[in-house]
């Protein structure tokens, strides 16, 4: 469900956008002399065919037929200027010819300056706003429980994050620089021309309602169009990641074309929503064109009968013109914002869906700090359900410091979900699950996570330095403790190895190194970390047995001191636990050691006589 700030973006957006208010108001001033200089230039055209080129003839410096004192404010104000530059210009002995072309590319240089100026600022602004809803929005996705990543699509993540922040900078900046700009430049222009001939704006712009009417429908239609074009975009990176994450698959089943005709799919959805939004965007243009070539055609036939009559110069018709023509870039600008920002709005809503997903673990408000784990890990009466399955039923369990315990059971008994609810990846259903006697749910998640140390089948290595993933997170580590833990892993002799030692990168998901140094390098990690509790699922599954000799060892000097929860569908690997824990269908069958379970006959013996046989024949279809 939306949240009310989802529905709502802008206000929200306009928060991001007033961190940098200063800037803002300084960019504004720059846009202010812009649109101040483009009225001094249009006023200089004038004066350049009518005084310097001679074509209007009017006789006086005004140009218009009028005394300065008899001319509208702004006509009289820039008359009193251009005045006061032409006396100073027969002083100095240089003519009206050479004196107003110079004024006038003075006049352009000075605006073009103060362009630059506040269009990098406000780029500036639409670029810092990104960078802080990205590093705000990244903070909410660190913090979602595992079920929220269980069932987001990655793909559509990958979106919201890149390319829907992205479609704010452009609205934010460059539109918004464009927009303000425009606005200004509008507003200073039809002062300009209303003071320059009343009647022929007035006619002109009687005409702008027809324009804005159909762009402002075309411009709501379009904001529709832009929300399901967002859609699919994010659709489209859902399915192409699925798609890289198991190409593997794909290439061994043989399903190239069943996919490539899912992706056409998808892709032909967004084809058809990104079409109609882009014939929305190019309707406007034309159809302002149109609508301004009707009113030229008017135009001209009025003003002839102006300069007919004495009323108007050539110079101030060509000036007047040149103001008409001037405000069709910001007028088209003006719209094209108004698109960029609907784009950004619909892109906003989905990004802050995101943030205002509900985070399931966090802290209380009233979370304590965890001391030094120094008694028992209990389980009090522990029930999880996904949806409307439950995992886990009624556990109660008792873990004491320093024992290990390995978790055992057919697939879908439970394994997992018990030791994720450790680091509370997830919170329990019912029940609570205590550290020395306190509530995980009472405790601040930093304190909790601090004392516990993990090592999965699906190892999880980062595309930076051998040495940054050993000290993970700690970017200060000392070097020795590096190579320390690394040893204990026996991962240094073949980091020795690599291209560049520690400091060689590993590249992305390590693929520079096999499963068994992949595993190594995991089990130093948690070792630099040395935390007093230990998860291994299924730390060595996936290995050949010669990297399974290494990797056991590794863990060997891991386990030393820790309480230690160990998952293993071999049986073989939890002999040695201090006790074993059967789960089936979420319920604790059994538990005790490997020799006690052995005498009950029960799900152990059972999962243990399946395991022997299977190992046995495996080991016969091996001998020549």
């Amino acid at each position: 469900m939306e949240s009310n700030g989802s529905r709502k973006p802008l206000p929200r957006l306009l928060v991001y956008f007033g961190r940098y208010r200063g800037r803002a108001l300084a960019a504004l001033a720059m846009m202010a002399a812009v649109s101040a200089l483009t009225v001094v230039f249009l006023f200089l055209v004038n004066k350049l065919i009518d005084d310097a080129l001679g074509a209007g003839a009017s006789g006086t410096l005004t140009g218009f037929g009028k005394s300065p004192r008899a001319a509208a404010p702004l006509i009289a104000w820039l008359q009193r200027g251009y005045a006061a530059m032409r006396s100073a210009a027969d002083h100095a002995g240089l003519p009206a010819r050479l004196a107003v072309p110079l004024l006038l590319l003075a006049t352009l240089v000075a605006k073009n300056v103060c362009s630059y100026f506040s269009e990098f600022a406000l780029n500036g602004i639409g670029i810092a706003m990104v960078r802080d809803l990205r590093n705000d929005a990244y903070r909410q996705l660190l913090r979602k429980s595992a079920r929220f990543y269980s069932q987001a699509s990655t793909g559509d993540l990958l979106s919201r994050m890149l390319s829907d922040v992205e479609q704010i900078q452009s609205a934010f900046g460059t539109r918004l620089a464009d927009f303000a700009q425009g606005v200004l430049t509008i507003l200073l222009v039809l002062v300009y021309a209303f003071s320059l001939n009343p009647g022929l704006a007035f006619g002109v712009f009687v005409i702008a309602p027809i324009v804005l009417l159909p762009i402002v429908d075309n411009t709501r239609r379009l904001g529709k169009a832009a929300f399901s074009s967002r859609e699919r975009i994010g659709g489209i990176g859902a399915l192409l990641s699925e798609t890289l994450r198991g190409h593997r698959v794909i290439k061994t089943y043989g399903v190239e074309e069943f996919e490539a005709d899912r992706f056409a799919e998808a892709n032909d959805r967004y084809f058809r929503v990104t079409r109609r939004t882009i014939r929305l965007q190019a309707l406007n243009s034309p159809l302002m064109e149109v609508l301004a070539g009707i009113g030229l055609v008017g135009l001209f036939a009025y003003a002839g009968g102006q300069i007919e009559q004495g009323r108007m110069t050539v110079g101030g018709l060509v000036s007047f013109l040149a103001a008409i023509m001037m405000l069709y870039k910001p007028l088209k600008d003006v719209t094209k914002t108004n698109m960029a920002l609907q784009i950004a709005l619909s892109s906003a809503r989905r990004i802050f869906e995101l943030v205002d997903s509900e985070t399931e673990i966090a802290d209380k408000p009233d979370a304590v700090d965890l001391g030094a784990f120094s008694r028992a890990i209990r389980y009090e009466d522990v029930s999880f359900r996904y949806g409307d399955d439950w995992v886990l039923r009624n556990l109660d369990l008792t873990i004491r410091r320093g024992e290990t315990v390995a978790i055992v059971g057919p697939s879908g008994a439970g394994k997992t979900t018990l030791v994720n609810l450790l680091p509370r990846l997830y919170d329990p259903t019912e029940g609570r699950i205590t550290l020395d006697g306190v509530d995980l749910k009472d405790a601040t998640l930093a304190s909790l996570r601090r004392q516990i140390g993990i090592v999965t089948q699906d190892t999880i290595l980062f595309d930076t330095s051998a040495r940054e993933n050993v000290a993970y997170g700690r970017p200060d580590a000392p070097e020795e403790a590096v190579r320390a833990a690394a040893a204990a892993a026996f991962a240094d002799e073949f980091v020795d190895r690599l291209p560049e030692g520690y400091e060689t990168r590993v590249g992305e998901d390590a693929g520079r190194l096999s499963g068994g140094q992949k595993q190594r390098l995991a089990i130093a990690r948690a070792l630099y970390k040395d935390a007093p509790i230990l998860i291994l699922d299924e730390a060595t599954s996936q290995l050949d047995s010669e990297s399974e000799a290494l990797a056991s060892r590794a863990l060997a000097n891991l386990m030393e001191g820790r309480t230690t929860l160990v998952i293993a569908h071999r049986l073989s690997t939890v002999r040695r636990a201090d006790r074993i824990l059967v789960l089936d269908r979420g319920r604790l069958a059994e538990s005790g050691t490997h020799a006690e379970l052995l005498t009950r006959n029960g799900l152990y013996r059972r999962l243990h006589d399946m395991q022997f046989f299977v190992e046995k024949d495996e080991a016969a279809e091996a001998r020549p």
